[in-house]
């Protein structure tokens, strides 16, 4: 088997199993259901836990929405922190380990290596957190699931989001991965990612070239998509790190969104 083995594990979360369940269960437990009836996307944060968790916490509460026997297909959209690239990079590992056990990557990774742009760069996904941190937060939340995991490099968020749309059914969920602005003073950082909260509120691509999003692929993607297939979006949270666990003089913004059906 191809195991794609944990990188931050020990640094962004906890390595011990136990530690790391309690810690997702507290987020989840402070963290409020919204009645969110057909539930099609999520976007949440991917820092170390004790900064972005307690936001990540209400994206991930929103699944909780879901019939939890289905078996769910979910597509992770994610930066790359490390690599450049053209195309995206889709993680063709057997499986993610992670300290809560293995997370099965599906079948349809392998398939969209025959779209145009849609490669396999190993060193973009060795030491990427950006898709990791989501996935003990999908192992607590979802008892049956398997995932895509996309890193993007330069690509056309539309592009990207026609080619997902051919392999998007009814047990299909998409997940974008993505911090907000990075390093700002506390109240200058609060303005800028209001542009990032308000794009998803109003589906507004042109407001959304004003965030300083480093999953704003993904996110322009998620707009794009939802504006086709007539999705409603909502803001469930948003915070900085200065609200969370960090000083106020240099702050990383979070949003926690949700995109559904009516």
């Amino acid at each position: 088997m191809k195991i794609r083995e944990a990188a931050v594990e020990g640094s962004f979360y906890p390595a011990d199993r136990e530690e790391l369940k309690n810690m997702i269960r507290q987020f989840l437990e402070n963290a409020k259901v919204f009645d969110i009836p057909n539930l099609k996307a999520i976007v949440s944060p991917h820092a170390g836990y004790i900064y972005s968790g307690p936001v990540a916490g209400f994206s991930f509460k929103q699944l909780y929405n879901l019939d939890h026997e289905k078996f769910w297909k979910i597509f992770i959209i994610a930066p790359s922190h490390f690599s450049y690239f053209s195309g995206v990079s889709v993680g063709v590992f057997d499986a993610y380990q992670t300290p809560m056990g293995l997370v099965n990557v599906s079948k349809i990774a392998s398939k969209l290596l025959t779209e145009d742009n849609f490669h396999f760069v190993l060193d973009a996904h060795v030491e990427e957190h950006s898709v990791e941190v989501q996935l003990p937060f999908l192992q607590y939340a979802l008892p049956h699931f398997e995932i895509i995991p996309i890193i993007t490099g330069e690509i056309s968020p539309s592009y990207l989001g026609d080619v997902l749309k051919k392999y998007l059914d009814e047990n299909s969920l998409i997940l974008v991965s993505s911090d907000l602005s990075h390093y700002y003073p506390y109240e200058n950082a609060r303005k800028i990612d209001e542009n990032c909260n308000k794009a998803v509120e109003e589906l507004d691509l042109k407001r959304l070239q004003k965030c300083e999003a480093c999953g704003k692929i993904g996110l322009e993607m998620l707009i794009y998509i939802a504006k086709q297939e007539n999705w409603k979006s909502k803001v469930l949270c948003y915070m900085t790190s200065g609200d969370t666990a960090g000083p106020k003089d240099q702050v990383v913004g979070y949003g926690s969104y949700a995109f559904y059906k009516e």
